[in-house]
């Protein structure tokens, strides 16, 4: 009886403490030709995660879940989000490049 309580004990410890699952990075964004000055919107469609941050491709910094650039000259720009449950101790990258027309 004792070895059947302590297998029961240790089963309902595990499924107590399931985890999530680790977080998985997802950039949305609106696959289209983008032009000189148009506005880019970038989306983190993220799963699993409690801490988010974007760097933009003039590296500057975002924890917005939405955000915004401008391109001012043709070229490509890279978009990238990490992403965590754990403030950052294990970080997920998700890398995006945008190509930008005249």
């Amino acid at each position: 009886m004792k070895q059947f309580l302590l297998l029961l004990c240790i089963a309902v410890f595990a499924i107590a403490c399931k985890r999530r699952g680790e977080p998985k990075p997802i950039i949305c964004i609106n696959d289209k030709v983008y032009k000189t000055l148009d506005t880019i919107t970038v989306v983190n469609c993220s799963e699993r995660y409690t801490k988010q941050r974007w760097v933009l491709p003039d590296g500057a910094s975002s924890n917005n879940n939405t955000v915004f650039f401008v391109p001012i000259e043709a070229g490509t720009y890279t978009f990238k989000l990490y992403v965590s449950d754990d403030d950052f101790v294990n970080e997920y990258e998700a890398i995006r490049q945008i190509d930008v027309v005249q």
